[in-house]
Formats: structure tokens, sequence, C-alpha cells
């Protein structure tokens, strides 16, 4: 089998970082990127053998400015197969990529990445009925304290009268008093779950649209896989294209599903 690796630019430099051989240090030299960061990206190659794309570092959680650094930094090594191999059916040559992922589990992983995902929605509805299942609880505290005198009014020896305690009390009470109230109207449909059921509807209409085009993009990847399978090209120009190709497909599923895809790869 002849395998030729071509860089994304024709004359090398000292100071190229390659996402599939640089070291720790040289990550750790991209703008944005420590040593800890650098370090996950080397054990992530390491686990995987090889990383498709800057997009499948998502699955490290990597804010966005450092991904960009990556993407403006970083050189993807490409490896073009010139092989052909015979096939005698359909099936034959769709079992070279039984070890990939369907549609179906790729759909899943955009749709749990994007957080559109139907029981996602289930759950927030059933929590918003729940909320309403306990009761509303008050409690109250009273504190009373009254004093009480008596007097006795007598005369003086100049016949003017004057008053005598003859008796006190001090009452201290304590009151507890506690409510539990239901508010049965929330019970059958409450403002939560009207809000819940009208965010729901556009998680739908965004889940739609994140299905199809992970959907497109996984097809039109398996087709340029088939047809480089069947029809490898001789031309160097036409096969760095297909390649540049399927490497930018990968990335558009990886950036749909968190870099979940080429971790299934």
């Amino acid at each position: 089998m002849l395998t030729t690796l071509l860089a994304l630019f024709s004359v090398a430099q000292a100071d190229e970082i390659r996402l599939n051989s640089a070291t720790a240090a040289e990550f750790a030299a991209v703008e944005g990127i420590d040593e800890a960061t650098a370090d996950r990206i080397v054990a992530l190659r390491s686990e995987r053998g090889q990383l498709y794309s800057v997009e499948s570092l998502r699955v490290l959680n990597l804010d966005g400015q450092t991904l960009d650094s990556l993407r403006s930094e970083v050189i993807i090594d490409l490896q073009v197969d010139t092989s052909r191999k015979s096939y005698s059916s359909a099936d034959e040559v769709l079992s070279e990529f039984a070890s990939e992922p369907d549609v179906r589990q790729v759909q899943a992983m955009a749709q749990g990445y994007a957080r559109t995902n139907p029981e996602l929605v289930d759950g927030w509805l059933n929590a918003s009925r729940r909320a309403y299942l306990l009761p509303k609880l008050n409690l109250q505290y009273d504190k009373r304290l009254e004093l009480y005198n008596t007097f006795d009014y007598v005369s003086d020896d100049g016949g003017d009268p004057v008053s005598e305690q003859d008796g006190g009390r001090i009452d201290n009470d304590d009151k507890y008093v506690v409510k539990l109230e239901w508010r049965l109207d929330k019970l059958v449909m409450s403002s939560e779950q009207i809000r819940v059921i009208n965010e729901s509807q556009d998680i739908v209409k965004l889940r739609d649209k994140v299905l199809d085009e992970v959907t497109r993009l996984y097809f039109d990847r398996r087709r340029l896989q088939v047809e480089l399978l069947l029809a490898p090209t001789g031309d160097l120009r036409t096969q760095l294209e297909n390649e540049l190709r399927l490497q930018e497909l990968t990335a558009n599923l990886d950036a749909l599903t968190g870099g979940s895809f080429s971790a299934s790869l």
C-alpha cells in the first residue's frame, strides 16, 4: 500500500506545530494554551492514536478563544491512501466502516451536545409538574408579653387618695402557626409548564435543524469515503482536495457533537 503524507504548507517551517506530532511544550507555546491544557491534548491524542481535526478537541471543553488559537496555529497532516481494493458487493464496501458510528448514534451525539434531546424536555415538564405537588409552607411565630398591675386606693392622713399596688402579673405567651397551601390550579397547568411548553417548541425546531445538518454531513462524508475506496485517483491535487474535504466533514460533525464523533471512530 502506498501512503503519502502531505502537509498543509508546501514549505516546512521550523516553528510548525502539528496536531498529531507536536509535544506538550509546543502546544503550550500557542497563545491561550497553558501547560495543563497542552498535557490534556497530548493525552487525548495518545488515547485515540490520531486526532482528525481541532474540532475533535471539543471533548476537552476548551473555550472558543482557545479553539480559535489552535485553528490558526496548528497544522494537520493529511494522509492520502492511493491503494485500491476489489469489492464484490455493496455490503462488503460498507463493512469497511463498521467501526464507525451509524447515523442514529451521531444524531444522538448531536442532540446531547445541543441539549435538544426529547428526554431533556420531558424532564423539564415533569419537574414543573412535581414542583406544585409539594405544598407551600407558611410558618408564623407570635410572642405576646403583657404586664398586669392592680392597685387599691386609700386615703392618707390628710384625706387625699393614695394608690397602693396590691399585686402584679406578667403573661408571656408564645404562638406558632403552620399553614400548608396547595395550588390545585397550578397542578393542572402552571405558568412554568406553559413556559416550558413554549420553549420546547423552539427546542424541537432547533433539534430538527441540527438533525438535518448532521444527517447531511454524515452521508456526504460516507459518500466521499466510498468514492475514495472505489475510485482512488492518482492525481495528487485531487487526492489532496478529497482528503481536505473528508477532514472538513469530520470537523463539522465534531463541531455539532462536541468532539464526540471523532472520539467514537
